[in-house]
């Protein structure tokens, strides 16, 4: 049988679109060694100013918008694959776009001050990011992660839920995940407030609450996949854009609207629909209104607020009320002048990072006594075991212990991402290693869920979540350990939402 390919002088496994991601390394490895060669001359670094992080931040945007640009020349572009998801959601935007609010002197943290030699140290974190994620793609297109999907495949479920008989387990989700989030409230454990001692089910209950997530985007994609709009679909339709701003408001977080507008664009995207560049142009500014909104309302919801203290549900609610009434009354150009400047502010974690590429050596003897030694190894070896179980199980990856021992502040959450804690753990090396093993994980989610040759509803509804553990921004600790118990509770989820479903018919 002839080959489908055209004659070449190249070994077959070496066709022109195989060869793009060795070149692109290549060719990102030779700019990291010429720029480094500057970067080492203290002269030229201190006579540029802070401009001396253009080339980093440039050099970190090619190594983030390869893969994209890989995917798109392959004709597979897909902006919720993996390797790209992370990179529009906040890596791009907090590292590239952290680098020039450095620049500009928009923000001027005070923990700025903790870094030994910046004009070192700060370059040097843009490379280990850009590593990182090097690794993480690496890790995403080495086959192991594929063969395991491949095996898993064999052993899952075969249910076949059909696109108008997902209503019944898509409201019966939402339902069960309304309530949970209702006895999180009330149990101080959502929202913008904690409690000061962690009770046995406590974490039980927050996990649980996916369940409203994998309600919430299996409704969006039976509406998506309708050929035909109903009148149920556009009650469903009601009934999810109702939630939004409910959830906005109560939950008090500059992200939890754009955290619901994401899984709307997802839904369309998987339900099949032609995609046109009008449809990217409108959730681009879907997107961007959320973020804006979501800052706004979020900012001022704290400020009024005033802290994390617990409060009753009653006092909670009245805070919501107090928000609104402040915003009706501000003027929206102070408004908006506050959002761009806490906008600035949120996505700039480059130099929390450098921070801790700064000191953790210096540090080290000390974080036994915080309680956050070694705490990758140690968090993935005491999650199987229930707080129930250990009732005075450790938290080992204390974001206000962190806060205290490197920023000197215990009363904000400042960002670690997944490369601080990497480098603390185990040191520049760490930082690929970790990273390869992330992409495995995040191949494997993608070719089981996504990329299979069974695709189902409830399997698109699932892969979101999944995703979304992947927080770049906080301890990387917690990633595998959370994914144990949120497959636990999606399995789980799915199976009673499968009595609801009825067998498919024709679409």
């Amino acid at each position: 049988m002839s080959s489908p390919y055209p004659k070449t002088d190249l070994p077959p496994v070496k066709r022109r679109g195989e060869l793009i991601v060795p070149i692109l390394v290549l060719w990102s490895l030779a700019v990291l060694v010429i720029a480094a060669y500057f970067w080492t001359d203290e002269g030229f670094t201190e006579s540029l100013g802070n401009y001396y992080l253009v080339p980093w931040a440039l050099i970190t945007a090619v190594v983030m918008l390869s893969p994209a640009g890989y995917l798109y020349y392959k004709g597979k572009f897909d902006p919720f694959h993996p390797t790209v998801y992370g990179v529009w959601t906040y890596l791009f935007w907090t590292f590239v776009g952290g680098s020039f609010v450095l620049i500009t002197g928009i923000t001027d943290p005070y923990f700025l001050s903790f870094i030994d030699t910046p004009s070192y140290t700060i370059p040097l974190s843009l490379v280990y990011v850009s590593i990182g994620f090097l690794g993480m793609i690496a890790g995403y297109y080495i086959p192991v992660g594929g063969f395991a999907a491949k095996n898993i495949e064999k052993v899952m479920p075969k249910w076949e839920w059909g696109t108008r008989d997902v209503w019944l387990p898509g409201f019966f989700l939402i339902f069960c995940g309304i309530g949970l989030n209702i006895l999180g409230f009330v149990q101080g454990l959502l929202g913008y407030q904690r409690v000061d001692e962690i009770g046995m089910f406590d974490s039980l209950v927050v996990f649980l609450t996916t369940i409203f997530t994998v309600g919430y985007v299996l409704l969006w994609l039976g509406v998506f996949h309708l050929k035909r709009p109903t009148m149920i679909s556009y009650a469903v339709v009601a009934f999810l854009i109702l939630l939004i701003p409910l959830r906005m408001a109560l939950y008090g977080s500059r992200s939890s609207l754009v955290v619901s507008v994401i899984p709307i664009g997802l839904a369309y995207w998987y339900s099949g629909r032609r995609i046109k560049w009008v449809h990217g142009v409108a959730f681009g500014g879907l997107v961007f209104a959320a973020v804006t909104i979501g800052i706004i309302y979020g900012t001022s919801f704290r400020n009024i607020k005033g802290s994390e203290a617990r409060i009753n549900a009653g006092d909670y609610a009245g805070q919501v009320f107090a928000t609104v009434e402040y915003l009706s009354r501000t003027d929206p150009g102070v408004l908006l002048a506050q959002a761009g400047q806490d906008f600035a502010e949120r996505i700039e974690n480059l130099s929390s990072l450098a921070v801790v590429v700064s000191n953790y050596e210096k540090l080290e003897p000390y974080e036994e006594s915080y309680g956050i030694k070694n705490n990758i190894v140690n968090e993935f070896l005491t999650s199987f075991i229930p707080r129930f179980l250990w009732t005075d199980k450790p938290m080992v990856s204390d974001a206000r212990a962190y806060s205290d021992l490197y920023f000197n502040f215990s009363e904000n959450s400042f960002a670690i991402t997944v490369f601080g804690d990497l480098v603390r753990n185990f040191g520049p090396l760490g930082i690929p290693l970790g990273m390869m093993l992330l992409g495995i994980y995040l191949r494997l989610i993608y070719e089981l869920l996504i990329n299979t040759p069974e695709p189902r509803l409830w399997k698109k509804a699932a892969y979101f979540p999944l995703l979304g553990l992947v927080h770049y921004e906080g301890f990387y600790s917690s990633i595998f350990p959370n994914t144990i118990r949120v497959v636990a509770v999606i399995a789980v989820a799915l199976f009673l939402a499968n009595f609801f479903a009825r067998k498919p018919r024709s679409l």
